[in-house]
């Protein structure tokens, strides 16, 4: 039983990393960034590649994540700032946008799977009957880090302080003075460096492929719902709770209806309290 909630920390961890990306996004925006599961293609193919050319792992991770940071970036300044005043076109660009990434990758790579080999990839840490992997120990650490991070940018600082006011009231934020491309591109950068972090602890436990991505954002986008939209810490919560769920289901169901588990739960979350785990205005970041 103590294992299979390990597992189920582990999904969670990973869920919450890609869920506050695309809550601070939509927070901020109002924008469903399908898009950011190309972005974490692209940051993990990145990876691969400068690990490959025989960088450290190390460098070749935080190259990972800086390519996550530019490449979200890079959507918002060429795409979605353009529709800024025309939500009902975000779906619509947003899947454009991740098809485009995708095929970059499929054009650039091929479509067979890559190994994103690590240091820790022998390492196995046990106590008594439970056991975790050194991907999925490192996969919790840098969700930890990256989430503590993001808390100490969003309460700590002017920048944070700026963004939760953008999200809480665009335009009085903007009359205020307050400058809305620049939180508009902050918010992507720091969606795009957590799918960078997700693409880094996500590769070496699965293969690296311009698909990688997709299961784990419609994982993702059950959680913003299950945690409340625009909620970041609705988001963290929502991802542990749904990560369990899903391990539990797996466990001691069936592994074949694993994704069931979460839709399951988002229905009766949608039924019982259509606000989420942390009911929220729809564009708050907190």
């Amino acid at each position: 039983m103590i294992q299979v909630l390990v597992n189920g920390v582990f999904l969670g961890c990973l869920f919450a990393v890609v869920a506050v990306g695309l809550t601070l996004v939509y927070g901020v925006m109002e924008v469903p960034n399908f898009a950011h599961a190309g972005v974490i293609v692209l940051a993990a193919y990145t990876t691969w590649s400068v690990s490959h050319a025989g960088a450290p792992f190390a460098v070749a991770a935080l190259a990972g994540i800086a390519c996550g940071g530019l490449v979200s970036v890079l959507t918002e300044v060429l795409a979605y700032r353009w529709i800024i005043t025309r939500p009902a076109a975000a779906p619509a660009v947003a899947l454009g946008l991740l098809l485009i990434l995708q095929n970059v990758a499929l054009r650039l790579y091929g479509g067979e799977g890559r190994s994103l080999d690590t240091p820790y990839d022998t390492v196995l840490l046990k106590a008594g009957s439970v056991s975790l992997p050194g991907v999925k120990a490192a996969l919790i650490v840098l969700a930890v880090l990256s989430l503590v991070a993001l808390h100490l940018l969003l309460s700590r600082t002017s920048l944070g302080r700026a963004m939760r006011a953008v999200a809480q009231d665009r335009e009085a934020a903007a009359m205020l003075g307050i400058p809305m491309r620049r939180q508009y591109s902050l918010a992507f950068l720091i969606a795009g460096l957590l799918g960078g972090v997700a693409a880094v602890a996500y590769g070496p436990t699965f293969q690296v492929s311009p698909y990688m991505a997709d299961d784990v954002l419609l994982s993702a986008f059950v959680v913003v719902v299950l945690g409340g939209l625009g909620s970041v810490w609705g988001a963290v919560a929502g991802g542990l709770v749904l990560g369990v769920v899903e391990g539990l289901g797996a466990a001691y169901v069936s592994a074949a209806y694993q994704s069931a588990f979460g839709f399951l739960i988002l229905v009766l979350i949608l039924v019982l309290r259509p606000g989420g785990l942390r009911s929220t205005n729809a564009r708050r970041v907190a």
